[in-house]
Parts: C-alpha cells; sequence; structure tokens
C-alpha cells in the first residue's frame, strides 16, 4: 500500500502545512484575542500585567511540554513493542511528576508573588492588575495541562485535539461575558482560562481513568514516581523546557529592560505587539510541522532529492511571506494598535514597526530545526535553540539596557532575530552539502 508520504511535493505540503496551521491559528488566535479584551474592557495598562506574568506561564508550558512530548514518544515506543503496562506505569509517573511540580509552583508562586512581580519587572501602575491576575492563574496551573501528546501518541487524535481546542473555545466564549459582562476586569479573563483549564483536566480524567479504549488506562495506584521511567521522559523532553526556560528567561529581562527604560507604557506596548507578532509567524510554525514527516520519510528511504525540493518549497515560502507580512503590519501598526489600545499608539505604533522587520527572516529558524530532525541531528538542533537564546538574545537585551532608549531595545529584539536567522542559515548550508553529495536510493 502506498505511503501518504509519497505523494506530490506540493501538494502534500499544502495538504499538511495548511493542517498543522489552521490548528496554531486556532491558538494564537485566543492569545490575541484575550489580550484584546483586556486591553478594550479593562485598559492598555491591564494588558501589560498579562505581559508581566507571561514568563511564568511559559515556564509552566515548559514543564507541561517536556512532561508530555517524552511522555509521548516512550508511550509510543511501549504500545509498539505490546508493553501496555509499562505504558500506565509511564503515564502513572508523567502524572505524579506533574503534579507535584504544579502544586510547588502555585504554593512557592502564591507565598512570594510580590517578589516574584519584582523580579518580572512589574511598574507599580502594572501591579494591582498583575496580582489579580496571577493569583488566579497560579491557583488554576495544577489543571492547565491535558496532555494532548499522551493522546495522539495513543492513536486518539480526536480526543488529543478536542482536549486543545475545547478550552480555546471556551476562553474565547467567557473572556468578552466576564470581561465586559460581569466586569470583572482582568479577573475575569483570568477565570475565564481557569474554567478552560478546568474542563481539559475533566476530559483528562474521563481519558486516562474512566474510557474503556484508552490504551494507557491507569487509576490512582499508577500515579507514584518510578525513577525509570521519569528518566526515560525526561531524556526526550529535555530539549521542550530548555527552550521554554530559555523563553521564560527572556521574557524576564525584557520586562525588566523595557520598565527601567521606558516604564509601564513600553511593557503593555509590546505585550500587544508580541502578541500580534507570535499570531503573524503562526505559518512558519505550521510549515515546520508540515514539513517534519516528510523529511523523515524521506530521509529513512534515501530520497535526497525529495529532501531538497521540499526545502525548496518550505525556504521560498517563508521568506515571501515573512517579507509580505512584514510590509503589511508596517504600513498598517498604527490601525492595529488603536484596535487594541488607542492610548498606546505612539509606543506601540513605533514598536510595531520596526519588530514587523524581523519576519522578513523569522521563518528560516523554524525549517531549519526540521531539517536537523530529519537527519537526526538532535543535538545540534538542542545547541541551535539554546545558543539563539543566551548567545544572542539574552546579550542583546542586556546591551539594549545599556543604551537606555526604549527605541534601543526595540532594534536589538530585531537584530538578535536577524542574527539568529543568520545563524540558521548558516548551519543549513553547512548540512546540505551531506544531502548534496548522497546518491538517491534507486
Amino acid at each position: 500500500m502506498r505511503n501518504k508520504l509519497e505523494g506530490p511535493v506540493g501538494r502534500l505540503m499544502l495538504s499538511l502545512c495548511t493542517q498543522t496551521t489552521f490548528s496554531l491559528l486556532l491558538y494564537h488566535a485566543y492569545s490575541l484575542t484575550d489580550t484584546f479584551f483586556v486591553a478594550n474592557g479593562v485598559d492598555g495598562t491591564a494588558s501589560g500585567a498579562v505581559g508581566i506574568f507571561a514568563p511564568v506561564l511559559t515556564l509552566v508550558n515548559g514543564i507541561s511540554s517536556t512532561l508530555g512530548t517524552g511522555g509521548g514518544s516512550v508511550i509510543s515506543r511501549r504500545l509498539g513493542e505490546g508493553e501496555n503496562l509499562k505504558c500506565r506505569r509511564v503515564v502513572g509517573c508523567m502524572m505524579f511528576v506533574w503534579l507535584l511540580s504544579s502544586t510547588i509552583i502555585t504554593v512557592a508562586g502564591l507565598a512570594l508573588l510580590e517578589p516574584l512581580l519584582d523580579v518580572l519587572g512589574c511598574t507599580s501602575e502594572i501591579r494591582p492588575y498583575a496580582l489579580d491576575y496571577g493569583r488566579i492563574m497560579l491557583l488554576s496551573t495544577v489543571v492547565s495541562t491535558g496532555f494532548s501528546g499522551i493522546m495522539r501518541a495513543q492513536g486518539d487524535i480526536g480526543y488529543s485535539t478536542l482536549q486543545w481546542s475545547g478550552p480555546v473555545l471556551i476562553n474565547l466564549v467567557l473572556d468578552p461575558v466576564f470581561i465586559y459582562g460581569f466586569r470583572w476586569g482582568i479577573s475575569g479573563a483570568a477565570l475565564a482560562t481557569l474554567i478552560a483549564q478546568l474542563f481539559s483536566a475533566a476530559n483528562s480524567i474521563y481519558y486516562f481513568f474512566f474510557r474503556k479504549k484508552t490504551p494507557c488506562r491507569v487509576t490512582i495506584r499508577d500515579i507514584c514516581w518510578n525513577a525509570p521511567a521519569c528518566g526515560e521522559i525526561v531524556s526526550v523532553g529535555l530539549p521542550a523546557f530548555l527552550g521554554s526556560l530559555g523563553g521564560s528567561l527572556v521574557g524576564t529581562l525584557g520586562n525588566q529592560v523595557l520598565g527601567a527604560v521606558g516604564g509601564t507604557a513600553a511593557i503593555s506596548a509590546f505585550t500587544i505587539v508580541s502578541r500580534v507578532q507570535s499570531f503573524a509567524s503562526t505559518p512558519f510554525s505550521g510549515v515546520m510541522q508540515g514539513i517534519q514527516p516528510m523529511l523523515g520519510f524521506d530521509f529513512g528511504r534515501k530520497n535526497y532529492a525529495r529532501i531538497k525540493c521540499t526545502m525548496r518549497y518550505a525556504l521560498i515560502f517563508v521568506l515571501a511571506y515573512g517579507g509580505f507580512a512584514a510590509v503589511t503590519l508596517y504600513f498598517a501598526s498604527d490601525k492595529v494598535i488603536e484596535l487594541f489600545a488607542a492610548e498606546l499608539l505612539s509606543p506601540g505604533g513605533t514598536a510595531l514597526r520596526v519588530l514587523c522587520l524581523a519576519l522578513v527572516t523569522a521563518g528560516l529558524m523554524p525549517i531549519v530545526q526540521a531539517y536537523l530532525q530529519a537527519l537526526g541531528r538532535g543535538r545540534q538542533v538542542l545547541f541551535l535553540s539554546l545558543g539563539s537564546v543566551f548567545l544572542i538574545r539574552l546579550p542583546a537585551l542586556l546591551m539594549a539596557g545599556v543604551f537606555q532608549t526604549v527605541d534601543g531595545v526595540w532594534w536589538a529584539l530585531v537584530a538578535s532575530d536577524w542574527l539568529i536567522a543568520l545563524w540558521a542559515a548558516m548551519n543549513y548550508i553547512n548540512l546540505r552539502g551531506a544531502i548534496d553529495e548522497k546518491p538517491d536510493k534507486k
């Protein structure tokens, strides 16, 4: 039987990349609209509280991704080997580690919330909003993951999709109701997130504990520490955690620098602009996820001509789309910021006009990462990801702080993105020779 990944490259890419991009767009639409409702329903300063607390949520998501990515990889292999009992142990250990980690984060975060906000670069104007938002978000930490990756690893695509799409849709509905209808302000936004996550938790409980068709159905007794299982999970999922840790550090340092040189307005403006950028960048991640199975499949059967064709199409698309997105946002910058918070038009418009320039080359890194993963260069992917944070982005932010100008921060971020793209391109050029020299398998 012909494998689905053997179809024409262009048509296959269109199918796979469209599906993944649409899924990611739904998630980023939630993030964008959440910020929109907070900025319009409360004020622009309140949106700064969302940005201030973002590094904490990034770290929490990093732990969840580590367990989901690592656990999913281990479980898929165990199921292939027919080791269902070992799968139960992995799921039980994964749940134990998550409950322990999330409880520690919640208790420590609530007890040390005031000093935590200082570390995150919170200003006096943002603090009241950040306290209300942070308390509820910390309380919701324990139910903030549904392990959709584990469901996907067991072949339950429907449940996996419901696990992340359900909370997104619930949040989109409840945000305006709580913020505009009940006038609960930023607390309403946090409560909407909490309720959405409770849906995800309830779905997980049913899936893992009660659903009879679940391959790795568990009981309360399975939720316990298991050193071998934890070692396997962490060994695979560690890159995801380190990447999130790096993102959390960048967010924290960015808020501190912006707070020092531009105050509340700069932090609030960056919160909005970063959400707009993330939404505009979604096709890059969608293409990355779409071409990964294609590249891996073709590398496995030594069809190097198809690999080169896939990479050529992907690179042409991300560069063309990046240029189009940058030009569009540049000329629409004021209109976009006015849509969220008119009082932030001056700092926000300037920030968006500068930061949108990074979109021109922003697609290079994810495409090169997909290429390296297909070649089995896991360590190089990890080094590339961590190096972009610790060797380029963090030093750039520190240098921007020395210049003591908000515009300097914007240009430092853009310059760091361009350097990261250049570094990714150099890695791709160096490794492309290894593919070019290999003959296709006849």
